[in-house]
């Protein structure tokens, strides 16, 4: 997607443009959606019902014990909102029911020893999702208990593996990014610190790989640069960045 930066004097909308602005963004936003739906001729029925499993996984993390708030903000039945929390114990969703809890969690260790009262705190998760993590982040190595509180063994952890999970895992949280970046800077007026760029060019394809690689790694020592420079601060502030790159093929008909 391509979005142009907005100049920093720029005004918030008002209130009476919001609701147009905000529906015309979500438009823009499913366009990646649609464009692999079509690319592999997914029927429309089988589209606007993942659209509706994805709303509800959505409400689900933000109100994940109160199947009545959630079925209210999505505007269907109990019974309904039930049938979709059923679901959720399907496989298809255990990249948000099993990878996703990890990454937050070690994420939320990043850098800093933490209480698992203050792990459900930071992620939103419930307590006892928190210590089933703990558990496996304990049993794989990747976590040290010790008085009270929880330490990672390592200094960088990356998600993005050969397990199809946490390569799925991987989309929603570049998808979250793309998403929190267009909400950021085009309703709240983020312009500082939110932002992206599209550039399309012709390339050798041989030569793109290269390019992709150093690129990958001069952004990760500078996301690394300042993680170490922000865990001085008491309270850092959390931020995501997504490149992505791919051969654009000519138009389907």
């Amino acid at each position: 997607m391509t979005f142009a930066p907005r100049p920093s004097g720029d005004a918030l909308p008002d209130a009476t443009t919001v609701e147009s602005l905000t529906s015309r963004l979500v438009f823009s936003l499913l366009h990646a959606a649609v464009r692999l739906a079509a690319r592999v001729q997914l029927p429309l029925d089988r589209l606007t019902e993942l659209l509706r499993s994805a709303y509800f996984v959505e409400y689900r993390r933000r109100h994940p014990r109160d199947l009545a708030a959630i079925a209210d903000k999505l505007g269907v039945s109990l019974r309904t909102a039930g049938t979709l929390n059923r679901a959720m114990n399907d496989a298809f969703f255990a990249p948000e029911t099993r990878v996703e809890p990890i990454r937050r969690v070690t994420g939320a260790l990043l850098g800093a020893s933490r209480s698992p009262e203050e792990l459900v705190r930071l992620t939103g998760l419930e307590a006892p999702e928190v210590d089933r993590v703990l558990v496996h982040l304990t049993e794989v190595g990747w976590v040290d208990l010790g008085e009270g509180n929880v330490t990672l063994s390592g200094s960088f952890r990356s998600h993005v593996a050969e397990d199809l999970g946490a390569r799925v895992d991987a989309i929603n949280h570049q998808m979250s990014v793309v998403a929190d970046s267009v909400h950021q800077r085009f309703l709240l007026g983020g312009v500082a610190t939110a932002g992206a760029r599209t550039w399309s060019f012709a390339a050798r394809p041989e030569q793109v790989g290269e390019m992709m690689d150093r690129v990958f790694q001069t952004l990760r020592a500078e996301a690394v640069a300042l993680e170490n420079d922000a865990m001085h601060d008491a309270h850092p502030a959390r931020f995501g960045l997504t490149v992505a790159i791919a051969a654009q093929p000519p138009e389907e008909r």
